[in-house]
């Protein structure tokens, strides 16, 4: 991504990321990843290509920067030190009602990318990073007889795998049967 995320945005770049991400959020709502192109990202934002270039260098790089936002959006950082299992729940929690209130967008999307398309995968490949990178940080403190990189592995995979369970095939939304479900695909790790 051509701007610098780490530094404070400025009002007008705030607005100009959020214009892009929403507009191909909207789109993805209506066709397939594929068929979208920068030309009407900009036309439907309201903004020239120069200003599109000026921050992405392609619409995968935007759609990279989408997943960032809905990333930023779990609010990770409110979460004091606490047990792995503990930051496990939160954090699915968090991923759980972020897609619950997205669920209209969440489904226009599945409606025209199929699960095993790029725009899925590029999201769960993202996902599981963030993941991975958390339970990293937060399991070097404990005492594992697994390595930490396998466990982080292994959460950020369960984690996904009921995503996909409650949010894809629809199988059950009682967040109690899933945190049942968590610990005992957990357990004794």
């Amino acid at each position: 991504m051509k701007y610098d995320l780490t530094k404070k945005p400025t009002r007008g770049a705030i607005r100009t990321l959020s214009s892009f991400s929403s507009t191909m959020l909207l789109l993805l709502t209506k066709k397939a990843f594929e068929e979208i192109t920068v030309n009407e990202l900009c036309s439907l934002s309201n903004f020239p290509r120069a200003t599109f270039y000026n921050y992405f260098d392609d619409k995968y790089d935007l759609i990279n920067y989408c997943w960032h936002d809905l990333a930023d959006q779990i609010h990770l950082e409110e979460v004091p030190l606490i047990d792995d299992r503990q930051l496990l729940n939160t954090f699915f929690d968090r991923l759980y009602f972020l897609f619950k209130e997205k669920q209209d967008l969440l489904n226009g999307v599945l409606k025209y990318n199929d699960y095993d398309s790029f725009l899925i995968g590029s999201f769960v490949s993202y996902m599981r990073k963030v993941m991975h990178a958390l339970f990293k940080e937060q399991l070097e403190t404990c005492d594992n007889k697994i390595p930490i990189e396998i466990i982080s592995d292994h959460y950020s995979n369960t984690i996904l795998l009921m995503l996909e369970w409650v949010f894809i095939q629809k199988k059950t939304e009682d967040l109690d049967s899933i945190h049942a479900y968590l610990d005992y695909l957990l357990k004794d790790i």
